[in-house]
């Protein structure tokens, strides 16, 4: 849009450009010859890539406005003060091919309250890890079971950051300040909690030197729905990947929500923090099933980058057009429909 003599002049053609993309599986030629059809503009696959890898910056102002229009943007707590805070995660993609298949990994690491997001491509050769990724001094960092080990939580912790986990059971040892291992699950039963109920542990770890670092662990209570649920899927999970029977402690532990960090908030603050993870992980989980956005079509990072702000912005504009759709639908309108559907049905 910037030179008088290319061959898209407005924000409404690039817009459409990238709506062709998006919604054709990420191929720039598809996308070229959709212009051609809808708007009459001649242009080469290369032409439309390098259009599409500028956009990255516009798109993400676009499904930051659209989201906050719907009230889908997360408000930040005001006990974080300016702390930036990061949501750490990533997704597998298998591309089947004529001769063979290859899994991708897509890294995602988003600030919810800033709405702003580093998304990376790699082989599922590179692990879901903390130390993968720039930590910056005072940044919060919040992930998933996975990515709790000592390596990365060290690495957090050497760039003065702080780290919020799913605690991983048996991924290493907890110790009381004398040095003594310390079984958790015995720890958290002392507790007696009841649903909703939280229980706050200090403790420690050790490193392979032997020194001990402090951790401190909050747990809270499941209600009943939650752990039927958590045994469910832990049954399909041996069931269906053929894996070892889950040890009985681990079954137990798995009645709460345990969470490792760093932080001095109160337990209810840091459950707040943590459950802004989870509806993150909601809203991508709607992205993949609904929109695709985890078929990343290109390894080049700006390129990766429209492509997610792109599906972003999609999804929220539907929930828009969801939300101004009349419901219950207008008596007109279902009148004629069930003359359609009676009339579908008579013939």
């Amino acid at each position: 849009m910037q030179r008088a003599s290319g061959v898209i002049r407005t924000a409404e053609s690039l817009l459409r450009l990238v709506m062709l993309y998006i919604t054709n599986n990420g191929s720039f030629q598809m996308a070229a010859i959709g212009m051609a059809l809808t708007e009459g503009i001649t242009m080469s696959k290369v032409a439309a890539f390098k259009r599409m890898r500028k956009c990255g910056g516009w798109l993400r102002w676009m499904a930051k406005e659209l989201c906050a229009t719907q009230g889908a943007t997360a408000e930040k707590p005001a006990f974080l003060g300016n702390r930036s805070v990061r949501l750490i995660d990533a997704s597998d993609e298998t591309t089947k091919g004529k001769n063979n298949e290859t899994t991708y990994r897509v890294h995602y690491d988003f600030n919810p309250f800033e709405f702003t997001a580093n998304v990376e491509l790699t082989t599922n050769k590179e692990g879901e890890k903390l130390t993968r990724h720039e930590i910056s001094k005072g940044d919060i960092i919040i992930a998933d079971r996975i990515y709790c080990t000592m390596s990365g939580i060290e690495h957090v912790l050497v760039s003065n950051a702080d780290f919020l986990l799913r605690f991983k059971s048996k991924a290493f040892n907890l110790f009381d300040k004398a040095g003594e291992r310390i079984d958790l699950l015995s720890y958290i039963k002392d507790y007696s909690l009841n649903a909703f109920e939280n229980a706050d542990i200090r403790c420690f770890y050790k490193l392979p030197c032997g020194t001990l670092r402090p951790i401190r662990i909050v747990a809270m209570k499941k209600d009943e729905v939650a752990i039927a649920e958590t045994k469910r899927k832990m049954s399909r999970k041996v069931s269906k990947k053929q894996e070892k029977q889950v040890q009985a402690d681990t079954v137990e532990l798995n009645e709460y929500v345990v969470l490792a960090t760093s932080l001095d908030y109160t337990n209810e603050q840091i459950l707040e923090l943590y459950r802004a993870r989870w509806q993150i992980e909601q809203v991508f989980y709607r992205l993949k099933s609904l929109f695709g956005y985890d078929n990343v079509p290109s390894k080049c990072p700006d390129s990766v980058m429209a492509w997610f702000y792109g599906k972003l912005m999609l999804a929220a504009l539907c929930e828009s057009i969801l939300k101004k759709m009349p419901f219950p639908p207008e008596p007109e309108y279902g009148e004629t429909l069930i003359a359609i559907i009676g009339a579908q049905c008579l013939g």
